[in-house]
């Protein structure tokens, strides 16, 4: 067996502190919960960003300025930046990722130092960021590492109360008004430093509404998560409208959620072409989930094994709806040749007048 390369043993060691992070974090009985959840997600996105450069081979010790094309070392080490030094260079664009990531990195230094005894009304209060700060993590490693350094593998949904009752609500907003004063005024600060649309962004704090089914036999957790921003204005009305009374639960014959903003194939195939400047028919359609893996094969003896956010198997009708996350997707890839070709594993073709009323 050939040894691992460098990157691959800093990613794993990567992967190994977000798994220890998020094990201390769901810990009820564990001292200093959210102070090791932040320490250790640090190091985990510290070394993510090492291996991204490492195998992209960009050098990123320190130099030293007293002697040119020589490096910084330390105890015989070569220097390297900190996290907050990649997160800028990562991403100059004011992203939601870096506004959670920047949140953190300043937060570190708070809870280490100054407000250790109060991490558990904290870690409740941004329990949101936290939950961002790992889903983001996750589509960072597995764009580095690919599908098989998922910590979906190893992670699963936790079981907890939080504001879902009207007393956890208002156990919130008083754990919220024990915090230190100054640790108030950071939060607040904080967030008048974001605009709407970085602020409401589930990549900066994660917001949940939360549908549990009724009628599961199988002894699965039933839930399904809505990203307001893939829903119609009738939609989100509705959603906001039970939200405003608290965080929404409900069963499906409340409100109609079955299926909910899914399309056909032949839908999603319809707008993709619409969007993109080449041809898109039905067998790219059927190229494109292939090649991702994204639904089983006709005739696959487990049907619902999909990738759900983008594709979900309607049982009683025995085929598969498609979600606006997946049409965004396939709109956003296929827009440029290279894309394209990722895909549907075919050459993009420009479309004609005549291709473009199709």
């Amino acid at each position: 067996m050939a040894p691992l390369t460098r990157w691959r043993r800093m990613l794993d060691a990567s992967k190994e502190e977000a798994v220890l992070a998020v094990k201390l974090f769901n810990d009820p009985t564990g001292e200093r919960s959210l102070e090791a959840f932040v320490v250790h997600m640090h190091l985990a996105w510290l070394y993510l960003l090492q291996a991204e450069w490492t195998k992209a081979r960009k050098d990123y010790r320190v130099p030293d300025p007293t002697h040119k094309g020589w490096f910084k070392k330390i105890d015989g080490e070569h220097q390297t930046p900190s996290l907050d030094w990649f997160v800028k260079e990562k991403w100059n664009d004011g992203s939601a990722v870096r506004a959670n990531l920047e949140f953190f990195i300043r937060l570190r230094n708070k809870i280490e130092h100054r407000h250790s005894g109060s991490n558990d009304a904290l870690s409740t209060v941004i329990s949101g960021q936290c939950h961002a700060l790992l889903l983001n993590y996750e589509e960072g490693i597995v764009g580095v590492g690919g599908q098989g350094d998922s910590l979906a593998t190893v992670l699963r949904f936790p079981v907890f109360v939080g504001g879902f009752t009207d007393h956890g609500k208002d156990s919130i907003v008083k754990l919220t008004n024990s915090l230190p004063a100054d640790l108030r005024t950071f939060l607040a600060e904080y967030d008048k430093t974001l605009n709407n649309a970085v602020s409401r962004d589930p990549g900066y704090c994660l917001r949940l509404s939360v549908v549990l089914e009724k009628g599961n036999r199988k002894g699965d957790l039933s839930l399904q998560f809505i990203n307001m921003d893939d829903l119609d204005e009738s939609a989100q009305q509705s959603i906001e409208d039970a939200a405003a009374k608290g965080v929404l639960i409900t069963q499906s014959k409340q409100i109609p959620v079955s299926n909910l903003g899914h399309m056909k194939a032949g839908v999603i195939r319809k707008n993709v072409h619409a969007a993109i400047p080449y041809v898109f028919n039905m067998n790219h359609f059927t190229a494109a989930h292939q090649v991702g893996k994204f639904r089983p094969p006709n005739g696959d003896p487990a049907p619902e094994k999909t990738r759900h956010d983008f594709v979900v198997y309607d049982a009683a009708h025995k085929d598969y709806t498609y979600t606006p996350a997946y049409q965004k997707y396939l709109i956003k890839k296929c827009s440029t040749p290279e894309g394209f070709k990722a895909v549907t594993g075919r050459d993009a073709k420009a479309k004609t007048n005549a291709d473009t009323a199709k």
